[in-house]
């Protein structure tokens, strides 16, 4: 089973400077900018491939450029997808949920996908919405827009009667659009709502908006969005079958009980799927994403075996930690979530060692934007305080002398920052029009630019640079404004900081240790209160006393060591997610392996369209008895690597020992088990110790049924397989 991972923009600064709280380039564009793919390694990646939404693509002009331009696999296209790692591209219909069609046309989307160059590309579902209200009416954002009337004002008569959604429509619908409502394609322009449109009965209402440009109603959304989508994906399929793509087609179905979703199912597989994506329930509980996935995993076994065939299946937006275990019950293929790495950044226990032990990450905050200086410049100065303080804990070097030692170079920051204004105010560099061309200069001229910023706060440093923009030679700032900003800075420093450091000496001297609880206990309780995070001191008890951290051999925690469990700003809380993710992908591979069925390829493969045709007709009896096998990917392996089962065959065959070593087994380094079929014994010694040596298992067979119950028995399904997914061992619930 493969895991994905939506692409929103998830990356991070490769050299942040924590010390300073700083980006290592004012200008991101000048960033090195890291995914989670480009943090670990290919053997430790924890995801399985990426999912590409267009609606999130569609957010910045520059990246859908850079995208459709260069494909996904690019390095120009900023994300960089490392080749050897899946992507699936869909519409994003959360995204559009809103509008009374999707926004795209079939052929568009599949010229998108050809574009972005992904492994799979989606066809164009309509979510079919949750509401007490088949009924449904669209009304155009843009109405409203120059119109005394608010979406506030429509009379709750009406909104009681039908569901109404309001969204801003696309300028230009795509064509098929006036088959189904020609009296809103092709509009040039919009109207605004007068309070008329909306005056007596529901019914007249939705009688005198029938015909109007600006209004959709339906009296069954939920039908007409069901509909839609099967039509769209058997539009799709013929038009896909009609030219030569690159990336393979994956079916969308929506539905509103497992009923309708098994309906559905079964539907687009008689056109001839091989890859079906169950849309729609992301926010759905637990218990009816099982009677949902159940059902479909029913649909889809029973067509299987009735074809001997396979289906790939996937789950979109799956988040429902406790159904996990139903997803792999019930033969799913892949499934996508951001959900671990979102925890990250959202509301409590947001740092995972595994399903039970989750922690509070430790929030230092930065000021508000709505605080004035002095509230900002108090905020900065405790939070470096507390930060140095806790790298000290963690590193178990003394506190009390990270403090002073902090300190002493916020003092030094602000003691020689007039000095050095006063000889280069009026330097050619700061004669610039841009502040960012400014600030770079004078973070990285001034030799304490960065502390001056991390110490006493982003905005003293910008009214710095500011003063210096305008800082004219023929017409100068008056030096006096200057020095009132840092005499401000001073105020608040001087006298006070640092506070805790002879206090925690003191512990320090009597105990005769250094780096306790207790002694950094005195900062994290002074500073969560003075905050105002009083309410999470039992849960930072919990951290600091356990160092969870400490626990996790994952690379972001390695590396970055206690910073990963402080909650401040991106760059901590998406390396925290990236953490989550690792240690939710390590849990996932204990409970469902990750699993290879292989068999070697003959010649035979090069006469054939697909892997499958040649294992349905020159390998009947393996087929026969893996094809419908749950979780498990299954291919064939020659001398250029593994081909999975939907994959065009390789050009030639060659089974020579050295390369197909290196090729299948760096492929097989992403997984815990390999059960070969290989009864003429083809592949050779050299490259199953090739395979294992890369942490992968192999287990050799000559018969096929004993191959097929070696691999359920792995999995922990009953060996009989049945269609309602009966187990003999239960799964680990995540």
């Amino acid at each position: 089973m493969r895991f994905y991972v939506p692409e929103w923009d998830d990356n991070v600064d490769a050299h942040y400077d924590f010390e300073h709280d700083e980006h290592s380039e004012l200008g991101k564009d000048e960033r090195e900018l890291q995914y989670i793919w480009d943090i670990f390694d290919y053997e430790t990646t924890p995801i399985d491939g990426v999912l590409i939404s267009r609606e999130q693509v569609e957010e910045s002009a520059t990246k859908f450029d850079q995208l459709t331009s260069h494909g996904v696999y690019n390095e120009q296209s900023g994300l960089n997808v490392p080749d050897w790692l899946p992507t699936i591209s869909d519409c994003g219909a959360w995204g559009y949920k809103s509008l009374p069609f999707p926004p795209y046309g079939n052929d568009e989307m599949l010229a998108f996908y050809d574009e972005l160059d992904v492994t799979v590309g989606v066809t164009i579902d309509h979510l079919v919405l949750s509401s007490d209200h088949e009924t449904r009416l669209y009304l155009d954002q843009r109405a409203f827009a120059e119109s005394t009337l608010t979406s506030s004002d429509l009379p709750e008569e009406l909104t009681d009667e039908v569901d109404v959604m309001i969204d801003e429509w696309p300028a230009e619908w795509p064509e098929y659009v006036a088959d189904h409502n020609s009296t809103i394609f092709n509009v040039s322009s919009v109207a605004p709502f007068e309070p008329e449109d909306f005056e007596g009965e529901p019914a007249a209402v939705l009688e005198r908006l029938r015909d109007d440009p600006r209004a959709v109603y339906r009296e069954d959304d939920t039908e007409f969005r069901y509909q839609l989508t099967l039509d769209n994906a058997a539009e799709m399929k013929d038009l896909y079958d009609a030219n030569d793509y690159s990336f393979r087609l994956m079916v969308a179905i929506q539905g509103w009980d497992p009923m309708s979703y098994a309906q559905a199912a079964d539907q687009v597989l008689d056109l001839g799927y091989q890859y079906l994506g169950i849309g729609g329930v992301a926010g759905t509980n637990a218990s009816r994403i099982r009677d949902i996935v159940t059902g479909v995993g029913n649909a889809v076994k029973e067509h299987e075996r009735a074809r001997k065939t396979r289906v790939d299946t996937h789950v979109f937006g799956f988040a429902k930690t406790d159904a996990f275990d139903t997803v792999g019950r019930t033969g799913m293929s892949s499934f996508d979530s951001a959900s671990m790495l979102r925890a990250a950044w959202t509301g409590g226990d947001n740092y995972h060692l595994d399903s039970e032990q989750r922690y509070d990450a430790l929030r230092v905050r930065f000021g508000s934007n709505r605080d004035p200086l002095d509230k900002r410049i108090q905020t900065a100065l405790r939070g470096q305080e507390l930060l140095h303080s806790l790298r000290a804990f963690d590193e178990e070097e003394p506190i009390s002398q990270a403090i002073k030692e902090w300190a002493a170079e916020a003092e030094q920051a602000l003691n020689e920052l007039a000095p050095y204004l006063e000889a280069h105010r009026h330097d050619d560099e700061y004669d610039q029009r841009l502040l960012r061309d400014i600030e770079e200069h004078f973070r990285d001229d001034y030799d304490h630019g960065r502390e001056l910023r991390a110490s006493f706060s982003r905005p003293f440093r910008k009214k710095i640079i500011k003063l210096l923009r305008e800082d004219d030679p023929e017409s100068p700032v008056d030096f006096e404004e200057y020095q009132t900003l840092i005499d401000t800075a001073r105020e608040h420093f001087e006298g006070t900081f640092p506070r805790k450091a002879d206090k925690i000496k003191q512990r320090e001297e009597y105990s005769g240790e250094v780096a306790t609880f207790d002694q950094i206990w005195q900062l994290v309780e002074d500073y969560a209160s003075w905050i105002g995070d009083d309410n999470l001191l039992e849960e930072y008890k919990t951290l600091l006393r356990e160092k969870p951290w400490r626990d996790c051999d994952c690379r972001i925690c390695e590396e970055y060591g206690i910073e990963v469990a402080i909650f401040r700003a991106n760059n901590r809380n998406r390396r925290r997610g990236f953490h989550n993710t690792k240690r939710f992908y390590d849990q996932f591979r204990e409970a469902l392996p990750k699993t290879l069925v292989i068999t070697p390829a003959t010649d035979a493969i090069t006469k054939n369209s697909t892997v499958e045709g040649y294992l349905l007709t020159e390998q009947t009896d393996f087929w026969s008895d893996v094809h419908d096998l749950p979780v498990a990917e299954i291919g064939v392996v020659s001398g250029t690597g593994v081909h999975e089962w939907w994959a065009e065959p390789p050009e030639t065959v060659s089974h020579e020992s050295e390369a197909m070593a290196a090729s299948v087994g760096e492929f097989c380094a992403r997984y815990q088990n390999a059960f070969l079929y290989d009864p003429e014994e083809t592949v050779s010694k050299d490259v199953i110790e090739a395979i294992e040596r890369n942490g992968c298992v192999v287990k050799s067979y000559e018969n096929t049924e004993e191959l097929r119950t070696a691999v359920l028995d792995r999995l922990g399904y009953d060996s009989e397989f049945l269609p309602e997914f009966m187990v003999q061992k239960g799964l680990m619930e995540f």
